[in-house]
């Protein structure tokens, strides 16, 4: 008789056991979750001391949007010196602001162009619970744009990315209006899934899986979007707007091939990378950075200067 009630308990023992496995995991990727995803988490912990003279000390314009989801960002636009239509819209990466872009902003504004700097959803001033990654923001930094054509309507895009921001503007290049002539990705990566995966070997020395797929229903739920939608491989397919990718070889945030992926996966013809030796994580300008301003001026000034 008691072998037959072992027989009964056992079962529900390892149900209950299970059923605690599944709790905790679910408590574990929840808290990974929200340390990378939610506003004032790891990304709190990036983008440390940077010169942002520039951007505290130059007038510039206020600009606001208003989201589907209720949100409010904000952008600061700085008119150049002397009167142009053409405009590079510069887009921070994670951890990071429009001001603390202030000399990427600066290097383009001594280039003579406008400059239109927003802050993505949960950074700067903008509002916003959780990070975009590039891919929420796809959306927002296409009204950026279309922002930016209702204030000048004869405009002429450039578009500059670092980081997630790099990743950002691969991914909205197939909603960019017509008027973009080019695109600048610095060290961005080519998914959202692929990027996290590698930060979990290398910091956590965790599996992605089952992480990042419970992670994603998370982000569905909480954060309203998909991250495993987003790769340059369906973005940057059909792309026809001149790229230039520019990385550095010893970057331990976002590996290097990311760059030849996203040059790969690339479909049109007018496309350029340049892998900076020595340079680590977003340090390719302070690396190089005579080579950095030589080359991002004249692939801005051949596709400003060439009509489509």
């Amino acid at each position: 008789m008691d072998k037959v009630k072992q027989k009964r308990v056992w079962p529900r023992v390892l149900v209950v056991l299970l059923i605690i496995v599944v709790v905790a995991s679910g408590f574990a990727i929840y808290y990974l979750f929200n340390f990378a995803f939610q506003k004032g988490g790891f990304a709190s912990q990036q983008g440390g001391n940077v010169n942002t003279e520039f951007y505290d000390e130059t007038p510039s314009q206020t600009w606001t949007q208003k989201t589907k989801d209720g949100l409010l960002l904000k952008a600061h636009y700085f008119a150049a010196a002397q009167p142009t239509d053409k405009t590079v819209v510069v887009v921070h990466g994670y951890g990071s602001s429009a001001r603390k872009m202030s000399s990427y902003i600066k290097m383009f504004h001594n280039d003579g162009y406008n400059v239109l700097a927003p802050d993505n959803r949960a950074f700067g001033d903008s509002q916003g619970h959780y990070v975009g990654y590039g891919w929420l923001d796809r959306i927002d930094l296409a009204n950026w744009m279309k922002q930016l054509n209702e204030y000048n309507p004869h405009a002429e895009i450039g578009m500059f990315g670092v980081s997630m921001g790099a990743a950002e503007v691969m991914y909205t290049l197939p909603l960019a209006p017509k008027n973009v002539r080019f695109a600048i990705a610095d060290c961005g990566y080519s998914s959202i899934n692929a990027e996290l995966a590698y930060e979990l070997k290398t910091m956590f020395n965790l599996p992605s899986f089952p992480i990042l797929p419970l992670a994603s229903i998370y982000s569905k739920i909480l954060a309203k979007y998909n991250f495993q939608q987003a790769n340059t491989k369906q973005t940057l397919r059909n792309n026809q707007i001149p790229l230039f990718i520019i990385h550095g070889d010893a970057d331990q945030f976002v590996p290097t091939k990311f760059a030849y992926q996203n040059y790969k996966n690339n479909g049109g013809k007018n496309k350029q990378i340049w892998i900076v030796k020595g340079a680590g994580h977003a340090q390719a300008r302070s690396t190089d950075p005579e080579a950095y301003q030589q080359r991002t001026q004249a692939f801005a000034e051949r596709w400003f200067n060439t009509q489509p």
